[in-house]
């Protein structure tokens, strides 16, 4: 049921301040030693740092966390992070969009092995993730804030790095095989081979669904609407002694999707089954990292290409082709444990043509440097600063201060984090023959956090606490029949985050997160499709040493959609089991919506009914790592 919004205050602060109370509270009772958080984390500096000693927030999923699921798409395991929420269009396929801290889609940078894979043809400059498969994927970072400084346009929401996998010494294989409802078939394979100097692996994944249908069908539309997606990947990297490693990467990604239209009395999807589109994206990384100085000096060079084509039928027949090509340096130089400081430069030429027609480009080029300091023991600050030259609206700064502070005796960490940030208006925005102003300037924003991060009993008990604020202002908008405008005012977001992880026994552990966004435009109205209240909690039980159970819980409360209106709150329960056959084979079976919810993220739009799949893995792994921690990809 769809009913009025009633407006709502809060106080986030104290929520966030009463929740870190909570969190600390057990810092007065016994414990063992603690255990030193010595993750590495690179995404936060654009350098391998301990996540001790960051001051930003970032979360991290690895391969180990992606394999517990077993979903297909990337966009289904970040949407149970704290402070990120996933909406989309309907079946697999439809479009997704991601938001971190209430930032939309296009305020959030996406980067694969280095990879830029923002659609550049998009009305806003976004990133196509109903087409992200995770079958090739290692680890992925999600670097929360504004990270202009490091990353230029588009980063204010966030950063989304992903690692795809890497070799092992000698010769590995890998498989997956999975099928279910919607007459649903998912299948990957992988083929690696590392040797101490090098490695080179390749991945084939993909998927197709007969689906159902993106307009709900709870209003009497019964058209499935189906999804079919191949991809292939690969990266390598050969060192050729201490000094000096090349590497490359490389994606190619084709779809076809089935959508439905509108019904124009109703302003709300409705069956056509003549509406369909496909997607392609072809990218390429290569780079060269040497150093100088006995290994004091870091230096990387990459050059990227990335093409994405779309082609839309039936009602609004229309191309969309976009291309980018970015040079990249970074050098990094380590003074002393103490002191690095890093510089860097990059060059970006972006170009787009639709059917509208838009036929347009444009350069950007960016100059950055940061200073990571250890002034005391345990206190790691950074400061960073931005240049960008647009070649339409000219230059713009950015920078960015963070500071964490590390106490190993208690495993307590606090942290916080300011910085600006800037989002450089679209091709289309610019240059649409219709709507478009080559005199818009670039949306501007300023955010900030500050946490806790927590840990008990060697690591087995990991708490973190963050309460942020982010405010986006010259906002772009269109205005029909004006067209695109910077509009007055500020749209602010602001808002609490926690996180809970507990190893209660050997074969038990649960997790657990909240976060609470009172998120308002310019007039101080919610905005839409960001829940005010998110709940994520999971549950591992392995009974035997083969068999394993992973189960995981959505609660999302008060979501407005356009039209003033709110959605149902609804609770998703997802659950898998795996039994391991033997070392090489696994099996497993696994329920989505498990209670069979009747929810809708966007309004008129369908969602997944109850549905089951079943599915191998198959493994034949070499048991080393070739070498040590990649770190050219960022």
């Amino acid at each position: 049921m769809i009913k009025p919004l009633k407006p709502q205050r809060s106080r986030p602060l104290a929520v966030v301040l009463t929740c870190a109370a909570a969190l600390l509270a057990p810092l007065a009772l016994p414990a063992k030693a603690q255990q030193v958080l010595d993750d590495i984390v690179i995404t936060a500096n654009r350098t391998p740092v301990e996540i001790n000693k960051v001051g930003a927030t970032v979360e991290v999923i690895d391969r180990e966390e992606l394999q517990k699921q077993s979903q297909a798409f990337l966009k289904d395991y970040l949407g149970r992070l704290p402070g990120v929420t996933v909406t989309q269009n309907g079946p697999p396929g439809s479009v997704s969009n991601i938001q971190i801290r209430g930032a939309l889609g296009q305020y959030v940078k996406v980067l694969i092995d280095g990879i830029d894979l923002t659609d550049l043809a998009a009305p806003q400059a976004v990133t196509s993730f109903e087409h992200l498969l995770v079958g090739d994927i290692e680890r992925i970072e999600v670097l929360k804030g504004a990270q202009s400084t490091l990353y230029g346009s588009e980063a204010i929401g966030g950063v989304i790095s992903i690692t795809t996998r890497r070799a092992a010494l000698g010769t590995s294989v890998s498989a997956h095989v999975e099928g279910g409802t919607y007459d649903t078939q998912l299948g990957s394979a992988t083929v690696s081979y590392g040797t101490d100097r090098g490695d080179i692996s390749f991945t084939a994944q993909g998927v197709r669904s007969d689906g159902f249908s993106a307009a709900e069908e709870n209003t009497g539309n019964t058209e499935r609407d189906g999804y079919w997606n191949q991809t292939f990947s690969g990266r390598a990297q050969y060192r050729f002694n201490d000094n000096l490693r090349v590497f490359f990467a490389a994606r190619s990604t084709r779809s076809k999707i089935e959508l439905d239209g509108f019904d124009f009395f109703t302003f709300l999807p409705a069956d056509d089954p003549d509406e369909r589109s496909t997607f392609a994206l072809r990218a390429v990384r290569g780079g060269a990292e040497f150093k100088l100085f006995d290994g004091a000096f870091t230096n990387t060079l990459a050059v990227q290409h990335t093409t994405i084509d779309r082609e839309n039928f039936g009602s609004f027949p229309a191309t969309f082709d976009s291309e980018r090509t970015k040079y990249e340096y970074k050098g990094v130089a380590r003074f002393s444990p103490q002191v690095t400081a890093m510089v860097g430069v990059d060059r970006d030429e972006i170009s787009a043509r639709t059917s509208n027609p838009l036929d347009a480009e444009a350069t950007i080029n960016g100059f950055y440097g940061q200073l990571l300091l250890e002034p005391f023991t345990n206190f790691n600050v950074t400061a960073g600063a931005r240049r960008d030259d647009h070649s339409i609206f000219g230059t713009f700064d950015t920078y960015r201060f963070t500071a964490a502070y590390f106490i190993p005796e208690t495993g307590t960490k606090f942290r916080a984090s300011y910085g600006t940030a800037f989002r450089a208006p679209s091709l289309f925005e610019l240059f649409d023959p219709i709507y478009g102003k080559q005199t818009l300037d670039p949306e501007e924003s300023v955010g900030w956090d500050a946490g806790i991060d927590q840990t008990w009993w060697d690591g087995r008990f990991r708490a973190s606490a963050t309460y942020f604020d982010l405010d986006i202002e010259n906002l772009i908008q269109f205005i029909f029949p004006a067209g695109y405008s910077n509009v007055p005012g500020r749209t602010q977001r602001r808002g609490v985050e926690l996180s809970a992880r507990a190893e209660i026994t050997t074969w038990l552990a649960a997790t657990g997160a909240y976060t609470f966004t009172d998120a308002e435009d310019a007039l101080g109205n919610p905005l839409i499709r960001v829940p005010r209240h998110a709940y994520a909690f999971g549950l591992d039980i392995t009974p035997t040493e083969r068999f394993r159970i992973n189960a995981t819980a959505q609660v999302i409360r008060d979501t407005l959609d356009a039209g003033n209106f709110v959605l149902d709150d609804y609770v998703l329960l997802n659950a898998k089991a795996s039994y391991d056959i033997d070392e090489r084979l696994t099996a497993y079976i696994r329920g989505v919506n498990l209670l069979d919810q009747e929810y809708q993220v966007i309004r008129g739009y369908g969602t997944s009914d109850l549905a089951v799949y079943a599915g191998l893995r198959f493994k034949l792994d070499a048991p080393l790592p070739a070498v040590e921690p990649d770190t050219t990809w960022k």
